[in-house]
């Protein structure tokens, strides 16, 4: 999806959100805006994302649903 239908698609859907939807998205914007654009993440936690994106991708990394997530959670 290109950025401009991005775009497009969060302002419809601001558009027609409930007021604490609206609240969250614009105190989201405004940390980014704060910290002037530059990631709140630290290197190394960039690092390890990078880590497991190339894991997933290339089939190594296992992953669970939430359902099975849950499901293993409650009966531990």
């Amino acid at each position: 999806m290109t950025t401009k239908t991005i775009k497009k698609k969060v302002i419809e859907y601001i558009n027609h959100a409930e007021d604490d939807v609206i609240e969250a998205v614009y105190k989201m914007l405004k940390i980014y805006e704060d910290s002037d654009g530059k990631s709140l993440m630290s290197t190394s936690q960039k690092s390890e994302i990078e880590k497991r994106s190339t894991l997933y991708k290339s089939g190594k990394l296992r992953t669970s649903s939430w359902s099975d997530v849950k499901k293993r959670t409650r009966n531990s």
